[in-house]
């Protein structure tokens, strides 16, 4: 139903692991069948961090799934069919979260060549899946990923608190990809301190910004089980929590983009939201 792509400006913005965080975090606590992959060149950081769920869930299948590069072989071939994304893709959740493998192509000019076929098969992904959600390389250096940006129905901008990606961001307009021009967006500051000088309410008044702002606190536990490979285990053990628990913040501030995004998805949360659930 929806394309929601996750992009920064620039590299170490946390785009991996906030895409990351958002599909698991809808995996745990909603009905909603999710896709969310990482359609970049050289790079299958998403996989890793998702790497002993993947194992368990495909003891069979782990090592050998399609991914990216079989289903544009089937595009090309004319045997792309609704269902060849989910038969190409690996289990995260079972019927709620699925992960499809980027590319191994050796050559870069081969896997920018192919962006029409690679964004079309998100676009047919969301035949089957209610959301795809996708892991952007960062900057406008890829026609994957401009393309993918204006096939979305919402751009999820990872920034930071560093002034000088404010700056870039706010400032210097020109460096945003034309699809600023006409499609939604909201800013995601990710690694959040909220101790900063540059809290929310500060940054929005700063560069007199009125849209959707929101955050992605540092937290070590999340950090150490994205590093682990378990970064599900991490959400399942803190969908409750006490008050002052510290991995609280952080779970309440990622469930407010994950509800945000399902409800610009046009998906009913309320009817979606899986009973238990809460901090």
């Amino acid at each position: 139903m929806a394309i929601i792509s996750f992009w920064g400006i620039q590299h170490g913005l946390g785009v991996t692991s906030s895409t990351a965080a958002t599909a698991a975090l809808i995996g745990m606590e909603y009905q909603v069948r999710s896709l969310v992959s990482q359609p970049q060149w050289s790079d299958n950081t998403l996989q890793r961090i998702f790497q002993k769920t993947i194992q368990h869930q495909n003891p069979q299948g782990f090592q050998t799934s399609g991914g990216l590069d079989a289903l544009e072989r089937a595009v090309r071939s004319g045997r792309f069919e609704r269902e060849s994304v989910k038969n190409n893709s690996l289990i995260l959740v079972p019927d709620r979260l699925d992960i499809l493998k980027g590319t191994t192509k050796a050559d870069r000019g081969q896997f920018d060549d192919a962006s029409e076929v690679i964004n079309l098969i998100y676009q047919k992904a969301t035949e089957y899946y209610d959301l795809v959600l996708l892991d952007l390389h960062s900057g406008r250096n890829s026609p994957v990923v401009l393309e993918a940006l204006n096939q979305s129905d919402l751009i999820v901008v990872c920034l930071s608190q560093n002034i000088n990606v404010l700056e870039r961001f706010f400032l210097q307009r020109e460096q945003q990809p034309e699809a600023f021009q006409n499609k939604p967006f909201v800013i995601l500051l990710s690694q959040y301190d909220e101790d900063s000088k540059f809290k929310v309410k500060n940054i929005c008044n700063k560069y007199r910004y009125k849209g959707p702002v929101f955050t992605m606190p540092y937290n070590t536990s999340f950090k150490d089980h994205s590093n682990d490979g378990e970064i599900l285990s991490f959400f399942r053990r803190n969908q409750q929590l006490t008050k002052f628990h510290p991995n609280r913040f952080f779970i309440e501030e990622s469930r407010k983009l994950a509800l945000h995004i399902l409800n610009e998805s046009g998906i009913n949360t309320q009817v979606k939201q899986i009973s238990g659930k809460g901090a």
